[in-house]
């Protein structure tokens, strides 16, 4: 957050609403995670017994890891963070459906996003009361306090922003983060460039010839 901020900037500038829509976002994404999650994953397993529910579950476990890392995407866009490089530890490319479903039951990329979206609705509560707690305290810095000169240095917007940037980052920690690779396209098209770029000088006759490479 930008230390040289006023209160003007701080109601004009769509950091507190960010805030507040992520507070309010972790309770309602979470609330629907919980739902649809526990549902399939019942669904999936009580109809095994048929093969019916196989691959419902390669779907669910599947649809798990992919939800918990748009989910960690989704908050960093919110919240103007570093989008994270969340990395995926299982290649299913060529696999049969068994070799499938072991990748990802052995995966601990997947047990991780399970609890990370069990965790999402617990976290989800404590955001929404915060919001609630956090509202009457910033209605009084910045629209009473703050016109009548009272500096109170942004108290309540940095705090509001805290605990929004925490309830992201919180359960973010449980996914695991991959290392990006450096682009050497950019690299290799100037050394490619710099060994074969002929170069001329001239012979003892005083003509222009191409250079021989040692």
């Amino acid at each position: 957050m930008n230390e040289n901020r006023n209160w003007m900037d701080a109601l004009t500038d769509g950091q507190i609403i960010r805030d507040w829509f992520s507070l309010f976002a972790h309770f309602a994404l979470g609330s629907i995670y919980i739902t649809f999650f526990i549902t399939m994953f019942m669904v999936s397993i009580g109809l095994s017994f048929i093969l019916v529910g196989i691959p419902l579950l390669l779907f669910v476990l599947t649809a798990t890891r992919a939800v918990a890392a748009m989910d960690q995407r989704l908050f960093a866009g919110i919240l103007d963070r570093p989008q994270p490089n969340i990395a995926d530890d299982v290649d299913p490319r060529g696999a049969n459906f068994g070799e499938r479903l072991g990748m990802y039951l052995g995966s601990g990329t997947t047990w991780r996003s399970i609890l990370y979206i069990a965790l999402k609705f617990p976290i989800g509560l404590v955001a929404i009361t915060a919001a609630f707690i956090i509202l009457p305290f910033l209605a009084i810095e910045m629209l009473s306090l703050a016109p009548l000169g009272i500096d109170m240095r942004l108290a309540t917007p940095r705090l509001l922003h805290a605990i929004a940037v925490g309830m992201h980052k919180f359960p973010g920690v449980l996914l695991p983060s991959g290392k990006r690779k450096r682009d050497l396209s950019r690299l290799e098209t100037v050394e490619s460039h710099e060994q074969y770029e002929p170069e001329y000088t001239l012979d003892d006759d005083g003509e222009i010839v191409l250079r021989k490479r040692a």
